[in-house]
C-alpha cells in the first residue's frame, strides 16, 4: 500500500526534473529576451508552487483509483493525465510572464508542445523508477 511519503518523495522527485527542463526549454525559447533568465526562473519557481500541489493530488486521485490495469498501461495513462494537466499550467505561466512578448503565445505554445514530448518521457521513465522501489510502501 502506497503512503503519503511516498508520494511526497514522489512529487519533489519529478519537480525536480520537471522544473529543470521547463527552465531549460524557457530559455531556449525566449533567449532573445534581455530578461529571459529572471523571467524563466520566475516560470520555474511558480510552476514548481502550483505543480506540486496539483502533482500531489493526481498522485492521490489515481491512487483512490482501483484497478486490475496491467501497471504499464496505468502508468501510461497517468503519464498522459498528468502531461495534460502539466503543459497547460506551463502554458498560463509562460504567457503570463512574458506577455509583453509579440510572439510569447506562439513561443509558450512551443514550450508547451516540446515539454509534452519530453517530459511524457522522462515522466513515464520516473513512474518506471518509482515502481521498482519499495521507499514508502507499507
Amino acid at each position: 500500500m502506497d503512503t503519503r511519503k511516498r508520494h511526497i518523495a514522489k512529487t519533489i522527485t519529478w519537480r525536480i526534473v520537471a522544473t529543470g527542463t521547463t527552465f531549460i526549454l524557457t530559455m531556449f525559447f525566449f533567449r532573445e529576451d534581455p530578461n529571459a533568465t529572471e523571467k524563466a526562473s520566475w516560470v520555474a519557481l511558480i510552476e514548481t508552487i502550483f505543480k506540486m500541489a496539483l502533482y500531489y493530488y493526481h498522485e492521490r486521485i489515481w491512487f483512490s483509483y482501483s484497478t486490475k490495469m496491467k501497471s504499464t498501461v496505468r502508468h501510461l495513462f497517468k503519464t498522459i493525465t498528468w502531461r495534460v494537466t502539466a503543459s497547460v499550467t506551463t502554458f498560463i505561466i509562460a504567457y503570463t510572464i512574458f506577455r509583453e512578448d509579440p510572439s510569447a503565445m506562439e513561443k509558450a505554445t512551443g514550450i508547451a508542445l516540446v515539454e509534452s514530448v519530453l517530459k511524457m518521457l522522462f515522466y513515464y521513465l520516473h513512474e518506471r523508477a518509482w515502481h521498482a522501489s519499495k521507499f514508502g510502501l507499507k
